[in-house]
C-alpha cells in the first residue's frame, strides 16, 4: 500500500512537472506585456526614400546613419542601430515623403535587444538589404539620363552654330 501511494505521487508529481500552466506564459517565445504606446522596430522603404536626411538630423540619441548608394540622386538612406533607439518615433514623423512615409516604426516586435553586451549591440541594426536588380536598374536609368541630357546639349549647340553660319552668310 505504501509502494502504490508513493508511485501514484510519483506519477501525479511528474504529469505536473511534464505540463506546461497557462498561468506561466513563456518569456523566452513573447514578450510579458504588451505597452498601448509601443512603437516598434523600424521599417524601412529604400524606394520611396527622397534621401533627405531629416531623420537622421533629428534623432536625439543619433542611432541613426545614413548609407550611401552608388546612385548620384537620391543616394543616401537611413539605418537605424535599435540599441540605441529610443523609440520616440520622430524620424517618421518628420519624413517628408507622402502617402506613405519612408521610415516608420512597425508597432510589431518586442523582443529586438536581448543581452547587454557591448559587443551585442553592434548586431541591433536595422540594415537596408537593397536587390543588385534595383541597382542595376536605376544606375542604368541614371545614364540613359545622362546620354539624354547630353545628345539635347549637342543639339542646342547644333542649331547655334546654324544661326552663327547663317548670321555670317546673311552679312556678306
Amino acid at each position: 500500500m505504501f509502494v502504490t501511494d508513493f508511485i501514484e505521487k510519483v506519477a501525479r508529481v511528474s504529469k505536473a512537472l511534464a505540463t506546461k500552466s497557462p498561468a506561466q506564459p513563456d518569456v523566452h517565445k513573447k514578450a510579458v506585456h504588451h505597452p498601448n504606446r509601443y512603437r516598434g522596430q523600424h521599417d524601412i522603404n529604400y524606394e520611396t526614400c527622397i534621401g533627405c536626411d531629416a531623420c537622421n538630423k533629428i534623432c536625439p540619441v543619433n542611432a541613426i546613419k545614413m548609407k550611401h548608394l552608388p546612385f548620384r540622386k537620391r543616394n543616401i538612406v537611413p539605418e537605424v542601430n535599435l540599441s540605441v533607439c529610443i523609440f520616440c518615433g520622430l524620424c517618421e514623423e518628420v519624413c517628408p515623403t507622402k502617402p506613405e512615409k519612408s521610415i516608420k516604426l512597425s508597432g510589431g516586435r518586442y523582443d529586438m535587444l536581448t543581452g547587454g553586451w557591448h559587443k551585442d549591440q553592434d548586431e541591433f541594426w536595422v540594415h537596408v538589404d537593397i536587390p543588385q536588380e534595383y541597382i542595376d536598374s536605376r544606375l542604368e536609368a541614371e545614364e540613359a539620363e545622362r546620354v539624354k541630357k547630353e545628345m539635347l546639349k549637342k543639339k542646342k549647340e547644333a542649331k547655334a552654330r546654324l544661326k552663327v553660319e547663317n548670321g555670317k552668310k546673311e552679312s556678306k
